[in-house]
């Protein structure tokens, strides 16, 4: 007991300082330099290389007593930025996926634009859809006609193979092209103000949609029957949504810094942009997982569930597990 408390305590203690107190260490520093130099100095190293020494001179930063205050002093502002930044990493996650309290008329009017986009592409690719079946049906049409007019026979059957009905890949390309323009603002219609909710939301539509199977609900069930390996994949997607949301908020705090020294700024920008990026990945992954389980592991929660005269994963057997887990509601 006393080697296993002992190594957990390492490990947190690794954890404290990979989460919390690095970062925060880092963040503290450029606070001091921005303390130091401002706007008016913001590039001026040797203002800041001069304020160094002229502290490190003084008498009082020699004496062990300042020292160690200094260092648990660091240590803590370290640890309370990094808290600061857990927090406000729950903020980016939660705006990020679209739960926005306190703007309800902001997410509204991005929810409507973003709607109004979407279906624009899609039309897009109905118009796209449509030319590519009237194409072919021209092309069915005169492949008849050549054959009719070569008449039965040899010649006329060689005729028709050589004008298949089917539009060729080149021909499908401009419409794969306005399908993916159409799924990168979301996979199904939107009804949320960002891509990562939409993208969430996808998951569940489109299980309902294939399935009738209800995933608030389904879900619990589902995990617990879930062997180690896709659990664990699921929770590294989670994981990494987390980590993205961190350096979010690292950036947001960095952006705060920026009101004193502009260059942080610059550093905002980046971590937000990486940030964002990474959340939008982990999220898609997240949620591709979660449909993958479903397909996967329906069947045996179906068994589960005491459904075992069902052959296969239809809507029918999705109908049954969503009146179990909704309790009939």
């Amino acid at each position: 007991m006393t080697a296993f408390l002992a190594a957990l305590g390492g490990r947190l203690a690794d954890k404290w300082v990979s989460l919390l107190v690095l970062p925060g260490f880092l963040f503290m520093t450029l606070v001091a330099v921005a303390g130091q130099l401002g706007h008016t100095h913001a590039l001026d190293t040797a203002r800041l290389v001069h304020r160094l020494d002229t502290l490190a001179a003084e008498p009082a930063a020699r004496t062990p007593g300042t020292v160690a205050l200094v260092l648990a002093l660091v240590l803590a502002a370290s640890a309370g930025a990094g808290l600061l930044a857990a927090t406000v990493a729950g903020w980016v996650e939660r705006w990020w996926l679209g739960d926005w309290p306190f703007a309800t008329r902001l997410g509204e009017r991005l929810s409507r634009r973003r709607r109004a986009k979407w279906e624009r592409a899609d039309r897009l690719c109905a118009q796209e859809r449509q030319r590519l079946v009237g194409a072919a049906e021209v092309a069915e049409a005169r492949t008849r006609e050549s054959a009719t007019a070569l008449g039965p026979g040899p010649a006329a059957v060689a005729d028709a193979a050589g004008h298949p009905a089917e539009p060729a890949s080149a021909d499908l390309l401009p419409l794969t092209r306005l399908y993916e323009a159409r799924n990168r603002i979301a996979l199904t219609r939107p009804a949320h103000p960002t891509w990562m909710a939409d993208r969430m939301a996808a998951a569940e539509s489109r299980l309902r949609r294939a399935y009738a199977v209800d995933l608030p609900t389904a879900w619990p069930r589902l995990w617990l029957l879930l062997p180690d390996v896709p659990r664990d994949d699921l929770r590294s997607a989670r994981a990494e949504l987390t980590t993205a949301a961190r350096r979010g908020a690292w950036g947001v705090l960095c952006l705060v810094l920026a009101v004193w020294w502009w260059p942080a700024a610059a550093v905002a920008l980046v971590m937000t942009g990486s940030a964002r990026r990474s959340g939008r990945q982990s999220v898609d992954a997240f949620a591709a997982l979660v449909e993958s389980a479903m397909d996967v592991y329906g069947r045996e929660l179906a068994r589960a569930l005491g459904l075992s005269d069902e052959a296969e994963f239809s809507r029918a057997t999705g109908v049954r597990i969503t009146r179990i887990t909704r309790k009939g509601e």
